[in-house]
């Protein structure tokens, strides 16, 4: 298939309603929000354990590996269980891990735990955009995927404000008792309202070598690799400024955990007012690929500008803020799109190629996070990070292009 066409689904007659894109948001939030809940309170997490900043930020590069691991898992089970049940399975583990995280005596404990709820966490990543894929074209799938974006980053928006007042009503602990309740509250959704996209008619069977031959074909699609990759880069500067910049505000520029969450927030209102723009970007007719390749560019060059600063020794307080606000913000024109694209560069099995879009996206973010976590912690290594994972995106699209074109 030309993945330049729009995939028209078997199921496009089926509407999905705004009660169901609220839902699919929220199951996907559930990420959002255990990773970016617990931000305040990775200092009180080192202080009790005894461990340095980077040992605590081991913790979300194991979230993300388990996100990772979670979604290669999910994937055949989609299009073989239907999106129901894996979803139903994956936030049981989500709420087993939460309770395991908050009783957690030492940093193992908890890394084990952090583990256990990505792999629940997963299933509301993978499910949500194959339910998408099902119903809609390329197109109608790009407006969704944002729309998903705008109500899943209430989450960064409402997460550290609410991590930073669990934290001073009740420890670092009580945290994750709340995600283990909004886990079970999702649960009880689900079980109520959601329904199933794939008919069971076109569910296929299970087999080890299926699942490696299905794995294979969209490995072998260089369009849908380099868009993936692509989006592993984008998201592991994401997830690089989520994990460090607690550290760079209140250690560097001295603010309190409650102040950071403030900053943090604002941020996440930029990357929604970003979506915004990208919506209208849509509405108007721009292709998304340039939607996002103009998210991509300003994402970059913020982080440049953003490192000179630091270089130069200028950067203070509202400057580095707002420089990286700018950063943040430009993501909202990219994640949507890029989901779309490389959802429509896929083929057929969605479940399978959502899931492997999932696995490398995750497993690239934690490799750059790990990495990251053995280098030294300060103001200059965000933005350079921020840089670099801008330009090997830009780089992975442009090849896309090229060979789309090619075809």
């Amino acid at each position: 298939m030309n993945s330049t066409q729009e995939r028209i689904p078997a199921h496009s007659a089926v509407a999905i309603g705004p009660t169901l894109i609220v839902l699919l948001a929220l199951l996907t939030a559930l990420d959002a929000m255990a990773i970016d809940m617990y931000l305040p309170a990775m200092p009180a997490i080192a202080g009790e354990f005894g461990v340095d900043a980077g040992r605590v930020q081991q913790t979300l590069s194991v979230f993300l590996a388990g996100l990772a691991i979670g979604q290669a898992l999910y994937g055949p089970l989609l299009d073989r269980y239907g999106r129901r049940l894996p979803l139903l399975a994956g936030l049981v583990l989500f709420v087993l891990g939460s309770i395991l995280a908050a009783l957690a005596p030492s940093i193992e404990w908890l890394l084990v735990a952090r583990l256990l709820q990505a792999l629940g966490a997963a299933g509301g990543l993978v499910a949500p955009r194959a339910i998408v894929a099902d119903r809609c074209n390329t197109a109608a799938a790009a407006r969704i995927f944002s729309l998903l974006m705008q109500v899943m980053m209430i989450a960064p928006i409402l997460a550290p404000l609410l991590g930073g007042f669990l934290l001073g009503h009740g420890g670092w602990r009580f945290i994750f008792w709340t995600l283990s309740a909004l886990g079970a509250a999702g649960l009880g959704w689900c079980l109520l309202a959601l329904p199933d996209s794939l008919p069971r008619h076109e569910r296929v069977s299970i087999h080890f070598t299926g699942v490696l031959r299905a794995y294979a074909r969209q490995l072998g699609s260089a369009v849908f690799v380099a868009y993936t990759l692509a989006g592993g880069f984008i998201l592991g500067s994401l997830f690089l400024y989520i994990s460090s910049s607690a550290f760079v505000f209140t250690q560097h520029f001295a603010l309190t955990p409650l102040q950071f969450s403030y900053l943090f927030a604002g941020n996440s209102i930029g990357l929604v007012l970003g979506g915004q723009i990208g919506n209208r970007m849509l509405a108007r007719g721009v292709h998304p690929q340039r939607a996002m390749l103009l998210g991509i560019a300003t994402h970059g060059l913020a982080g440049i500008a953003l490192l000179l600063s630091v270089k130069s020794g200028i950067a203070g307080l509202w400057l580095y803020a707002v420089l990286l606000a700018v950063a943040i913000g430009a993501l909202g024109l990219v994640f949507g799109n890029l989901t779309a694209l490389t959802m429509a560069s896929a083929g057929r099995q969605v479940g399978v190629a959502s899931a492997l879009m999932g696995t490398l996206h995750y497993l690239l973010s934690a490799i750059i996070g790990y990495a990251a976590s053995f280098t030294t912690q300060g103001p200059a290594l965000l933005p350079l990070a921020i840089a670099s994972c801008a330009a090997a995106a830009a780089l992975l699209c442009h090849l896309a292009r090229r060979l789309e074109a090619g075809k």
